[in-house]
């Protein structure tokens, strides 16, 4: 055999190793959008943002961290004890967790199967300014929050990521 056809078979081995992972990643990622999942408290985005309270309030470390992150609480409590609808059925409802010192455990609206193999991390996109609504939808006019768009679509990234020039090498987002 010449080293021609050595290397030849080689990169046919290559393909076919290449095409097995990527099949696998492609596995990994659905295309199906999951539904609302149930919350503790029936919180209304709309509500807030007709209040011009910006996502950035609550969800803080979007900018500064790998994950968008929650607020105690205690936050809530600051602007519902005052003068937000302190009466309101969900505002009584979280204020009774807080004096008795339970957490909301909120459900995961965005999730990413493990199967994806992905390391999202919100800190690039918000340095790249990506408006929250390009992954999200437009949550604002939402009462419920839900999945708009199927982020475990490795397609859809990555068609993103080249519009905005951004790496496409694998490990940018998988481990």
């Amino acid at each position: 055999m010449s080293s021609f056809q050595r290397s030849c078979g080689q990169v046919q081995g290559l393909k076919k190793w290449t095409g097995m992972l990527c099949s696998l990643a492609i596995l990994g990622c659905s295309s199906d959008l999951s539904e609302a999942p149930p919350q503790p408290i029936a919180f209304s985005h709309l509500a807030h943002s007709e209040n011009d309270i910006a996502c950035i309030r609550c969800h803080q470390g979007a900018e500064t961290q790998a994950q968008a992150g929650l607020p105690p609480i205690s936050s809530c409590a600051s602007c519902h004890r005052r003068a937000a609808i302190p009466d309101h059925p969900e505002v009584l409802k979280f204020m009774e967790r807080l004096e008795r010192r339970e957490p909301l455990v909120w459900g995961k609206v965005n999730v990413l199967p493990a199967s994806a193999m992905v390391h999202f991390k919100h800190k690039p996109h918000a340095r790249a300014e990506v408006d929250c609504s390009v992954c999200h939808g437009d949550v604002a006019q939402m009462t419920v929050a839900q999945s708009v768009i199927n982020i475990a679509d490795m397609g859809w990234c990555v068609s993103c990521h080249r519009e905005n020039e951004a790496s496409v090498d694998c490990l940018t987002c998988h481990h």
